[in-house]
């Protein structure tokens, strides 16, 4: 596969080129693809995170504090040390401007994120918002705790912005569950149907709560500098997640993603359709900048994020993306 000649070229250097010899089953192509998009969006690696490892771990003891409450074998409490982990990291990353208190309500949201994505119950999914709606007995373990951790966020975020934020946290609920269905995963993908894979994709991402959580009230009481710049912050965050996380699900064999389902509805090689997400990043990006333009301290939160957010999923082991191509972040 030859990539769009648009695409921005960087020439990998000649040890680039003998580390990559050794990923049977990946070549340069996926290389020059994210050597592309950090180009494009001109990622800079953001020195402040630096001196977060001491406040991610006092961010990551606070999140136990609670969460340790809710196991109830000591299995439970090593998987929920593992997922306070991943949250204080990613709010470190990606909000590393907040408060700490801020930083700490978002960080219970991260760790819900994480939980249903990796372990809850699916049962217990199915039915959580009914169960709520109705007053009933809550459903058992974490999740009985999740409308505490969803109304803490009315503290820190306009009522507005928290109202999308715990709508995008219950589209991730029913996304997972729908996601995992037997009759969905063997169902036969129709070519006319190009809008399914990103709607899939909008609705499990959760994309909205993490791009409102960029603007606490306190540091941006003026929701007008920066709303209309949102539905391309999810957007971009969607796009951002799926190009650095395709060689970690790739090498996983996953066929379900965003990348293989674009694939697969337009007829097109996936490292075809990373190329044109590139492009498409690029575009958002600017996009955004532009629509944050005259709003110096809203765009350079914006700024934070971005960078924060790449440089998380270049940081982490789990994507694999220093030890097998060689991207520090």
């Amino acid at each position: 596969m030859s990539l769009d000649a648009s695409l921005p070229h960087v020439s990998p250097p000649e040890s680039m080129r003998i580390d990559l010899t050794k990923n049977t089953g990946h070549n340069t192509d996926l290389w020059y693809i994210i050597q592309a998009l950090l180009k494009g969006v001109s990622y800079e690696s953001p020195r402040e995170i630096m001196s977060v490892w001491d406040s991610m771990d006092t961010l990551r003891k606070a999140i136990n504090l609670k969460v340790h409450q809710w196991a109830s074998n000591d299995a439970e409490l090593r998987i929920f040390d593992s997922m306070a982990k991943k949250a204080s990291s990613c709010v470190e990353f990606f909000y590393y401007h907040h408060p700490f208190e801020v930083k700490l309500a978002f960080s219970f949201y991260a760790w819900f994120f994480f939980y249903i994505d990796d372990i809850a119950p699916r049962p217990s999914l199915e039915s959580y918002q009914r169960t709520l709606l109705a007053g009933g007995p809550p459903v058992p373990g974490p999740l009985a705790h999740l409308h505490t951790v969803l109304d803490d966020l009315y503290r820190h975020w306009e009522p507005l912005l928290a109202n999308l934020m715990v709508g995008s946290l219950m589209d991730m609920i029913s996304a997972t569950v729908l996601e995992e269905r037997a009759d969905i995963i063997q169902m036969k993908l129709r070519p006319s149907a190009l809008a399914w894979p990103s709607y899939l994709r909008g609705k499990n991402g959760v994309a909205a709560g993490f791009g409102w959580a960029i603007f606490p009230s306190a540091m941006h009481p003026n929701t007008t500098e920066f709303i209309q710049a949102l539905p391309d912050v999810e957007q971009h965050m969607c796009l951002l997640n799926d190009i650095l996380s395709f060689h970690k699900e790739d090498l996983a064999g996953e066929t379900t993603n965003y990348v293989v389902n674009r694939a697969r509805v337009e007829g097109k090689e996936p490292k075809l359709v990373l190329a044109e997400m590139v492009k498409e990043v690029i575009i958002v990006h600017q996009r955004i900048a532009a629509t944050l333009d005259g709003f110096p301290e809203v765009l350079a939160t914006w700024i934070s994020f971005e960078r924060g957010f790449i440089a998380w999923h270049l940081m982490l082991e789990r994507y694999k993306l220093a030890a097998d191509f060689g991207f520090i972040w």
